[in-house]
C-alpha cells in the first residue's frame, strides 16, 4: 500500500512538473514593463572600458542614469550569465548591434546596452568575453534594476527614448532579426 502511494505521488508531482513546463514561457520570469510605459528611474556604475564611454558618450562618472547617454533612444538588453535563452539571444542582439552600427543615422542616435540581472562584474565580463558581445554591458548584482521593471522574463529587450518612454518590448529571443529592425527603424523615424 505504501509503495503503491509513493509511486502515485511522485507520478503526481512529475506531471506537475511536465505540465508547469508547456505552460510556461522557455524564458524564466513575469513581464510587467510594456510598450508606453516609463523607465522607472535607476543608475548603473559607468565603466571603466574607454570605447564603451565614447561609445555612450559618457565622460568621467562614477554612475549614469539612461538619460546622460548621448542618443535619442537606447536598447537595453535584459539577461543573466546563467539563463540558456540568454545564451540563445546574444549572437542575435550582437546583429541587431552591428546593424545599427552600419547605417549612420541609426548609429547616431541609438545605442545598446546590456544589464546582467543577478550578475556581478566577473559574471558580465565572462559573459561579454564568452558570448563575444558587441555592447556594453553593466552590472545588476542585487537585481535592483530588474525588480524595478517588473522582473521581466529573460532574456528581455527593451526599446525606450533616453527620456525613459517605453516604445517597444521583446521577451526571449529575437528570432526574426529583420523584422525587428524594421520596427525599430519605423519608431526611429516617427520620432
Amino acid at each position: 500500500m505504501r509503495h503503491s502511494i509513493s509511486i502515485r505521488v511522485l507520478s503526481l508531482v512529475a506531471s506537475l512538473l511536465i505540465i508547469t513546463a508547456y505552460s510556461t514561457d522557455s524564458a524564466c520570469g513575469a513581464e510587467k514593463i510594456s510598450q508606453g510605459s516609463t523607465l522607472p528611474g535607476f543608475r548603473l556604475d559607468a565603466t571603466d572600458d574607454p570605447a564603451a564611454k565614447e561609445y555612450l558618450g559618457l565622460k568621467n562618472l562614477k554612475s549614469f542614469v539612461i538619460s546622460q547617454i548621448s542618443a535619442k533612444f537606447i536598447i537595453i538588453e535584459f539577461f543573466s550569465l546563467y539563463c540558456p535563452i540568454c545564451q540563445k539571444q546574444a549572437p542575435m542582439a550582437n546583429k541587431i548591434h552591428k546593424i545599427i552600427q552600419q547605417d549612420p543615422e541609426l548609429s547616431k542616435n541609438i545605442k545598446i546596452i546590456g544589464i546582467g540581472a543577478g550578475n556581478n562584474l566577473r559574471e558580465i565580463d565572462t559573459y561579454k568575453t564568452t558570448l563575444r558581445i558587441s555592447f556594453p554591458l553593466f552590472t545588476d548584482t542585487d537585481f535592483t534594476v530588474y525588480k524595478k521593471i517588473g522582473e521581466p522574463r529573460t532574456p528581455f529587450t527593451i526599446l525606450a527614448t533616453t527620456k525613459g518612454k517605453v516604445l517597444l518590448t521583446h521577451s526571449g529571443v529575437v528570432e526574426d532579426i529583420d523584422e525587428f529592425i524594421g520596427k525599430v527603424k519605423k519608431i526611429h523615424g516617427q520620432h
